[in-house]
């Protein structure tokens, strides 16, 4: 589609300019959404593999602690968790990653994590409560790993959608003005060169 421009000298020059720019803009813009894209690839490829783990520790977990605690009673098993002072706490960060920002989260522990009596405790309840320490330092991981993903994958939908806006519509507009102006900046100049040899014709006869 045609630009609503004067087919001047000028406006020519100025056309040419933005399309110089445009078309640096587009290659620009396509490395970094095909850098994007790299990128969501290896995360989700990342998270799958640490959300399978997380499923399977988790099973893990449940099964030592079933049969850890399958010869006491409930009230039993909550008298060997009191007491403890055991803390989590959650710190986070900024990254940066091709103009996009997300938080990193890590979990700081303080405190005793075993606060019962060893000697009188199957040691399955330790490894029990050893892959809770695990199971809740990778769902924060992951927790970010999701937060990643989404900014990343809108900003891929976004910078899809400036490419695909110089790519469709800018560039081709400025082709088609630039070529519309060309030609008629061409045609004018013929129609000066014939009125100018037409007057010359006219001296020459009188």
């Amino acid at each position: 589609m045609l630009l609503n421009v004067n087919p001047t000298r000028m406006e020519l020059l100025r056309l040419k300019d933005r399309y110089v720019l445009a078309k640096k803009g587009h290659k620009l813009l396509k490395e970094k959404l095909e850098g994007l894209m790299r990128n969501f690839l290896e995360v989700a490829h990342e998270y799958i593999r640490k959300r399978k783990m997380l499923d399977e520790e988790f099973i893990e977990m449940q099964r030592d602690f079933y049969m850890a605690t399958a010869g006491i009673s409930e009230e039993e098993t909550d008298t060997l968790l009191l007491g403890g002072n055991y803390k989590l706490e959650i710190e986070s960060e900024e990254k940066t990653i091709m103009n996009v920002r997300y938080p990193v989260f890590k979990v700081k522990e303080s405190g005793i994590p075993f606060a019962y009596p060893l000697t009188i405790t199957n040691t399955l309840l330790d490894k029990s409560f050893e892959r809770m320490r695990n199971i809740v330092a990778s769902i924060v991981e992951l927790s970010y790993i999701e937060e990643e993903l989404y900014l990343v994958a809108d900003e891929i939908s976004k910078t899809r959608r400036r490419v695909n806006a110089l790519e469709y519509v800018m560039i081709p507009d400025l082709e088609d003005t630039i070529k519309y102006i060309t030609n008629k900046l061409e045609e004018m100049d013929r129609e000066n060169i014939a009125r100018l040899l037409k007057m010359k014709d006219i001296i020459r006869s009188h």
